[in-house]
């Protein structure tokens, strides 16, 4: 039982964390690095199936590979961008993940459309 509390109370704190984060308008220059911490936190959770799983995997190395083209180029690649939004609004609505876990991947959903839609005023 005590285990139970310490893991709870250190999932609290990861929330509480990545509160932190996303607080103020910093957070914007590390996006896709902040959206893939929150699918290591949710794959280490365990709570997902296989098959999703892999989606958070796939999806991790896809906001890798968006991150890398732009600050190797300056390349902005929308496309990429889409399919990493359509892979976390599927990861979202799986009702095995944590309600909190879901909400955490809906927020990431919406800070990235609003990066697609802003990203040309985002860091200048």
């Amino acid at each position: 039982m005590l285990a139970s509390f310490g893991m709870n109370a250190a999932a609290q704190d990861w929330y509480h964390d990545r509160d932190e984060r996303f607080r103020g308008e910093e957070w914007r220059r590390h996006v896709f690095e902040h959206v893939r911490t929150d699918l290591d936190h949710i794959w280490s959770a365990g709570q997902a199936a296989p098959r999703e799983r892999r989606r958070l995997e796939t999806t991790k190395r896809e906001l890798t590979d968006l991150q890398a083209e732009l600050h190797e180029g300056g390349r902005y690649n929308e496309h990429e961008l889409n399919d990493v939004i359509d892979s976390l609004v599927k990861s979202s609505n799986d009702q095995r993940l944590a309600p909190r876990d879901r909400d955490v991947l809906g927020d990431d959903v919406r800070r990235l459309r609003d990066y697609r839609e802003h990203h040309d005023h985002w860091f200048h």
